[in-house]
């Protein structure tokens, strides 16, 4: 293992964890295609709705991926992309732009509560994000006395977010999306917060003796997760033509499962955030060819999901013993 090692620079288990969403991906695609052909291949019928949704998922993910990468968890992100789709609606006749900043307020509002809960008052995220998930799923049912706020002819602009195309191929959810990978894994790799977050995941004692604010860099994290978040239920609010309070029901598992196929350490510091482009295409097209079949139950997704998601962690696990057994000789 040590001689392959010193040829490739990476161990089996590092390139398996490395490429595993890769393959997830491709055997997915080769699947569809034997099985339905050019209806699962059409771009325009099929393949542009799997972006839409995979992309609104996978803003969200992004900030749970962040999370990740901190040692972190966000429970809250799909209760308060609900909340932000009611509230964006509810400005609405107010113009798209106030409904996007008061979305956009709203998620990073709960996403600094969350930061400052785990950050300063030490509270472990599954406990401090598990509450604010509750806050924010019942004010999404208050607002409206748990009915949904029809767009109307309100804001034009905030369907075409949610609907539109760039030259007719591109959905505009997915720009969003491709265009945050790209801030987000820049700020990663240039700037200090990016190795801030790298550090914090990998031991926070010594990030602090590295000279790294470890509670800002937490307060930081969740903020922007909220504003992911945020960015999904405005996007969801002009998919759907309507603020929904039930919304996203359960995304928050199905997100965390994509961010670890994507790559991402289940135990923090180690991850890339592009990752989770694979991982949310992955779920996304289990779903999809389903639904294609149409004789299939729709439960099988979260059992492909939930065995796909443990071969990527014991691939994960595997790569870190073999990475000890190297380090110590």
């Amino acid at each position: 293992m040590s001689r392959e090692r010193g040829i490739t620079g990476k161990s089996v288990g590092q390139r398996i964890n490395e490429h595993s969403s890769v393959i997830a991906v491709l055997l997915l695609l080769a699947l569809g295609t034997a099985a339905y052909g050019m209806t699962f291949l059409n771009y325009k019928k099929n393949l542009i709705n799997v972006l839409h949704t995979a992309s609104m998922m996978g803003i969200m993910g992004l900030g749970v991926n962040l999370c990740f990468l901190i040692g972190a968890r966000d429970l809250s992100v799909g209760a308060l992309a609900a909340l932000v789709s009611m509230v964006t609606a509810w400005l609405a006749p107010r113009g798209y732009l106030p409904a996007i900043l008061g979305g956009l307020a709203v998620g990073a509002l709960f996403g600094a509560c969350n930061g400052v809960i785990v950050g300063m008052f030490k509270v472990q995220p599954f406990i401090a994000t598990l509450g604010t998930q509750l806050a924010a799923r019942g004010f999404a049912l208050l607002i409206n006395k748990e009915l949904s706020i029809s767009l109307g002819s309100s804001a034009p602009q905030l369907k075409y977010i949610g609907n539109g195309n760039l030259f007719g191929l591109i959905p505009i959810p997915a720009f969003i999306f491709i265009t945050l990978i790209i801030l987000l894994s820049w700020i990663l790799k240039y700037r200090d917060f990016g190795r801030g977050v790298y550090a914090v995941g990998g031991d926070e004692n010594s990030a602090e003796m590295m000279g790294i604010h470890v509670v800002r860099t937490k307060i930081i994290v969740f903020t922007i997760s909220g504003l992911m978040a945020a960015a999904s239920g405005i996007v969801l609010c002009g998919r759907l033509s309507a603020g929904q309070p039930t919304a996203c029901e359960g995304w928050e598992m199905t997100i965390m499962a994509a961010v670890v196929l994507g790559g991402t350490s289940v135990r923090g510091g180690i991850g890339r955030i592009h990752g989770i482009f694979l991982g949310c295409l992955f779920v996304t097209f289990i779903t999809n060819l389903i639904n294609l079949n149409g004789h299939i139950s729709a439960y099988w997704k979260d059992i492909i999901t939930g065995i796909v998601l443990l071969i990527a962690v014991l691939a994960q696990v595997y790569g870190d013993r073999q990475k000890e057994k190297i380090k110590h000789g």
